[in-house]
């Protein structure tokens, strides 16, 4: 059995958030009088944490951020199961990494609240030993400190954690952390100028690579 860990990002990872999140994003501007974003726009915004997101969508607009962010967390919990789904090949993929003795983490930018919801709502069973969400430490991915927790509570060494994201907040936070790192093209994100140690256009990729032996 292996004894290794994979720490897994949620939006634009595990599952497709971008719908429901602009759908909060421009309920929040209508609020305002502002004309909706285009998915584009939104998709720039994400991966920072909740405010982040919130003031990249305000911007330049002068309205108070801390209003708008109590406004939009209540239009996110409204919509957040409308349309979010895991992206192909996640529920089957989890199971198989389950049974192969991989422990399994998530590493969120997102409110642990909502990420628990999602989760609890998308995935059968309970793959994940742990779900760190923003608010549960004092910073955010990049930080790396979310990752030291994880690997802590696993007893993972860092040559046998991985965290696996779409942006580059996830491979910052590895290479801080000093643990291996992977980048889905499906999601949101992009690298910005980070290097990662593997590269894979959907799910089934990743099955296969930590399915080989010595892997």
């Amino acid at each position: 059995m292996k004894t290794g860990l994979l720490i897994f990002d949620l939006d634009g990872t595990l599952a497709d958030t971008v719908a429901d999140l602009a759908t909060a994003i421009n309920l929040m501007r209508r609020h305002y009088s502002l004309v909706p974003l285009s998915r584009t726009e939104i998709d720039a915004c994400i991966g920072d944490g909740i405010r982040q997101l919130v003031e990249r969508a305000l911007k330049k607009s002068g309205i108070d951020t801390d209003e708008a962010l109590g406004l939009y967390r209540g239009l996110y919990r409204k919509h957040m199961l409308d349309e979010t789904q895991l992206y192909p090949g996640v529920q089957n993929g989890l199971k198989t990494l389950t049974k192969q003795g991989w422990k399994l983490a998530v590493l969120t930018n997102k409110t642990s609240d909502a990420a628990c919801q999602i989760l609890e709502h998308l995935v059968n069973g309970k793959p994940f030993f742990r779900i760190i969400g923003g608010g549960d430490l004092p910073d955010l991915k990049p930080a790396p400190a979310g990752i030291f927790e994880l690997m802590q509570e696993a007893g993972a060494a860092p040559e046998n954690t991985w965290m696996i994201g779409d942006h580059h907040t996830d491979l910052e936070a590895a290479q801080r952390a000093g643990v291996h790192s992977a980048f889905l093209t499906y999601g949101i994100g992009n690298t910005g100028g980070f290097t990662p140690d593997h590269i894979w256009n959907n799910f089934d990729e990743l099955i296969e690579y930590f399915s080989k032996p010595g892997s």
